[in-house]
C-alpha cells in the first residue's frame, strides 16, 4: 500500500455481511495493543436514535470544561475521518497509515471486522493522544459491540427503535435488552428513552442506586424551533431552569441535550470537578463548531436552491424528522429518499408518501442499499398517489429535481444518502458553523 486511498480501502475491504457478532475479535486486537482503552476515562453511550446527537452534546460540554475529549461515532459522512476525534479535530491520515501498518500482520491473524479495527484504533488514539475522556458511541446494539469492552465512568442509553433486527431482535424489549446489554455494576446509567412500553424493563434491569431515568428527573420545554434553532429549557429536580439555544434543530434534540447534562454531571462528580452550568450552555449552543455534529436536518444554499439534508435511516428517526421539518416551517417541493436494504423500508415509506407530492426514489452508491424499484412497487401497492420518479444514483436524482426547477429539496434516509448528496453538489468539506 503506497497512498491513503490505498489504506482506506484495504479497512473499507474488512466490511462484511457475514459478520461474526460477539466480542472475541476485539478483545484480541486490544490485547496485543496493550489495552488502551484502559488508558483514559470512558462515557459509552447506546441507542437506535439519538445516540450522536447525545455523544456530540455531551463531547462539547466536555471540551467547554476544559476536558481534553475524544469522541468516536459512526458511520462518518464525507470522511473516514471524522469517526474519530479530539477536541473536534478528526485523526490524520499519517496515524491511520501508521496504525495499519504496525499493525497490519495482526489484522490478518485476527481478521477482525471494519468495525472492530476502527474500534481498536480510536482506543489506541485516544490512549496515545493522552486524552481526560472518551465519549464512545455504540455501533450496533452493546451487550455484544466491540466497544463494549469499556469500564466506562458513565452510561447512557437513549430511544430504543426497531433497527438491526437480524442481529439484536425482533421485538422493542428483545432490542432494549441488547442496549442494556453495556449495563456495568457501580456504573450510573442515564436513559433518555421515553417509550411507556419499557419503562418496567429498564427499572428492573438498572438497580435504583444506578438508574437515572430521564422523565423522573427532569422537565423538558421547546421554547421555539425556527430559523435552525432550538431553544428549550432544561429543569433537573429540584434546580433552577437552563434556558438553552442550539443550531440542531428538531424538538426531539432537547432529550439528547438533557442526557448529555446528566452524562456530564455525573462524569465530573466522579472525578471531583465541579460542573458549571455556564460552560453547559455554552457545550450545547456551540456542538457543530466543537464537534463537527452535521446532516440532521442540516439546511445548504447552494445555485438559488435550499437542500434540507437528514441522516435518519429507520422509520421512527424519519417520523421525526418530517414532525421536525412542518414545525420549521420547511415545505419542500420534492423530497429524495433511499434506504439500507436492511431497514423497515415500508414503515419509512409510510411516513414519506404523506409528506410530499412528489418524491424521487433513488439509492446511494453503497452494497446495502435498497433497489428504488422495490421502493417503487412497494409504494404504489400502499396505493401512493404521488408524482414518483425514480433513478439509481443521488447524483441522478438531484439532476431530475434540477431539470423540473424545483427551489426547496429534501434529501433523507440514510448517512449515504446524505454523503452522495454532498458530493454530488461538489461540497468536499462538511460545513462548519
Amino acid at each position: 500500500m503506497k497512498n491513503i486511498n490505498e489504506y482506506f480501502q484495504y479497512l473499507y475491504s474488512l466490511e462484511r455481511a457475514g459478520m461474526k457478532y460477539d466480542l472475541t475479535n476485539i478483545t484480541k486486537l486490544c490485547q496485543a495493543l496493550g489495552n488502551p482503552q484502559n488508558k483514559f476515562k470512558s462515557i459509552h453511550i447506546a441507542g437506535t436514535n439519538g445516540k450522536g446527537a447525545t455523544a456530540s452534546f455531551t463531547a462539547s460540554v466536555l471540551m467547554e470544561h476544559g476536558l481534553k475529549t475524544g469522541l468516536f461515532t459512526s458511520p462518518h459522512i464525507l470522511q473516514f475521518n471524522e469517526r474519530i476525534r479530539v477536541n473536534g479535530k478528526c485523526i490524520s491520515n499519517t496515524y491511520i497509515k501508521q496504525f495499519l501498518e504496525e499493525n497490519i500482520k495482526l489484522i490478518k491473524r485476527i481478521k477482525p471486522s471494519f468495525f472492530e479495527v476502527n474500534t481498536a484504533m480510536a482506543f489506541k488514539y485516544f490512549a496515545d493522544k493522552k486524552v481526560d475522556t472518551a465519549v464512545i458511541e455504540c455501533g450496533l446494539g452493546g451487550r455484544l459491540d466491540s466497544t463494549n469492552i469499556l469500564n466506562p465512568v458513565v452510561s447512557a442509553i437513549t430511544q430504543i427503535d426497531m433497527d438491526h433486527m437480524q442481529f439484536l431482535g425482533n421485538t422493542l424489549r428483545e432490542i432494549a435488552l441488547e442496549k442494556l446489554g453495556i449495563v456495568k455494576k457501580g456504573v450510573k446509567v442515564i436513559v433518555s428513552d421515553n417509550n411507556r412500553k419499557l419503562v418496567s424493563l429498564f427499572h428492573k434491569s438498572i438497580t435504583e442506586n444506578e438508574l437515572l431515568y430521564l422523565d423522573d428527573i427532569a422537565r423538558m420545554k421547546v421554547l421555539s424551533n425556527s430559523n435552525g434553532k432550538l431553544k428549550f429549557t432544561i429543569t433537573p429536580k429540584g434546580e433552577q431552569n437552563n434556558v438553552l439555544t442550539t443550531p440542531l434543530p428538531g424538538k426531539y434534540q432537547v432529550r439528547n441535550a438533557a442526557a448529555g447534562y446528566f452524562i456530564v454531571k455525573q462524569f465530573l462528580y466522579r472525578k471531583g470537578d465541579i460542573f458549571q452550568p455556564v460552560k453547559f450552555k455554552k457545550g450545547i449552543s456551540d456542538v457543530k463548531k466543537n464537534t463537527g455534529y452535521f446532516g440532521r436536518l442540516e439546511l445548504i444554499q447552494k445555485n438559488g436552491k435550499q437542500y434540507l439534508l437528514d441522516v435518519s435511516h429507520n422509520p421512527d428517526g424519519i417520523k421525526n424528522a418530517i414532525t421536525s421539518v412542518k414545525n420549521i416551517g420547511f415545505k419542500p417541493d420534492v423530497v429524495i429518499f433511499g434506504i439500507m436494504s436492511d431497514k423497515d423500508h415500508k414503515s419509512a415509506l409510510k411516513e414519506i408518501l404523506p409528506f410530499s407530492e412528489n418524491i424521487i426514489l433513488t439509492k446511494p452508491d453503497y452494497q446495502r442499499a435498497q433497489e428504488p424499484g422495490i421502493l417503487y412497487s412497494d409504494s404504489m401497492k400502499m396505493k401512493s398517489i404521488n408524482n414518483l420518479m425514480l433513478d439509481n444514483s443521488v447524483k441522478g436524482a438531484l439532476e431530475i429535481a434540477g431539470k423540473m426547477n424545483y427551489k426547496r429539496i429534501m434529501i433523507i434516509g440514510s448517512f449515504f444518502m446524505v454523503s452522495d448528496a454532498l458530493k454530488a453538489l461538489g461540497i468536499k468539506q462538511i460545513p462548519m458553523q
